[in-house]
This record gives C-alpha cells, sequence and structure tokens, in this order.
C-alpha cells in the first residue's frame, strides 16, 4: 500500500460542496499526453477526494487551461515523461530542472518616471520596488517582487 493513499483532505463542515472537477485533458485535441504544467496549487478545504487548482498549456496546440482537479490525476501526468518543459510554479515554491529553486539575493530596483519636456513644479519622487532573486542549478535565475 502506497503512502500517499493515506494522506487525506483536513476536516470540514458537513455543508461544505465539493468544488466542479474537470478532466486534466486538452479540450481542443482530447488527449493529456502533451500537457505542459505551470502551476498546482491547494484549495480551500473540501469534502470527498484531494483537490488542486491546477494550470497547464498543451504542447500540441498551445491552448491553455485553469481548472479544478484530483491530486491522484496531477500526480499521474507529473509522472509522464514530459509534463514539465520550463518553469513550475508548486504551491510556494518554484520548479526548474525538476528541482526547487533557491534563493540567491535580493535588491531594490528604482522604478523612473519618464521625462517630460513639460514645465513641472513638483519634483518627482522615485519609487523602488524590492525583489527576490530566485536561481536554479542549472544557472537559470528569475526575479520576483518580494
Amino acid at each position: 500500500m502506497s503512502r500517499l493513499s493515506t494522506i487525506q483532505n483536513p476536516p470540514v463542515p458537513e455543508n461544505t460542496s465539493r468544488p466542479a472537477v474537470q478532466p486534466l485533458k486538452c479540450t481542443n485535441c482530447g488527449s493529456s499526453e502533451n500537457l505542459d504544467l505551470e502551476t498546482i496549487e491547494s484549495i480551500e478545504p473540501h469534502t470527498g477526494e484531494l483537490l488542486v487548482a491546477v494550470s497547464y498549456t498543451c504542447t500540441r496546440c498551445e491552448a491553455s487551461f485553469s481548472h479544478t482537479a484530483t491530486f491522484h490525476e496531477v500526480a499521474a501526468v507529473l509522472n509522464s515523461r514530459s509534463a514539465i518543459s520550463g518553469l513550475l510554479q508548486f504551491g510556494g515554491e518554484y520548479f526548474h530542472c525538476g528541482e526547487p529553486m533557491q534563493f540567491a539575493a535580493s535588491s531594490a530596483k528604482s522604478v523612473y518616471v519618464p521625462i517630460t519636456t513639460e514645465d513641472n513644479d513638483d519634483p518627482l519622487m522615485d519609487v523602488y520596488l524590492k525583489t527576490r532573486v530566485l536561481e536554479c542549478r542549472c544557472g537559470f535565475r528569475m526575479e520576483l517582487p518580494a
């Protein structure tokens, strides 16, 4: 017996409804063989089987989808040979090369207001955006708002 089968949803009130579930497949092609998973997020507690919110793209026809699906169906796609071609957001983590990306640095970027030729007596203030840099072991890096 697998350990995964013993995971259950947290207790919820009996009057809680189960979200609508859609099959994990491209509705244009009718296939689940060419899916590139992009995000997997937990959903509010609900009754019944484990469910997640998932976003994905069909690599054959480039159609994008986002809906609620069963955890087991998403796991089956993740275990296929080509479910992740680039970046995957899974919960609060980002994955690249099949591993969680690591915190590399943080910074503050200045956002400048466009220069204008009109006279303006009010001095414009600089705006700074705090960011964090995530890095993969392959060298891929991305910068996100902090």
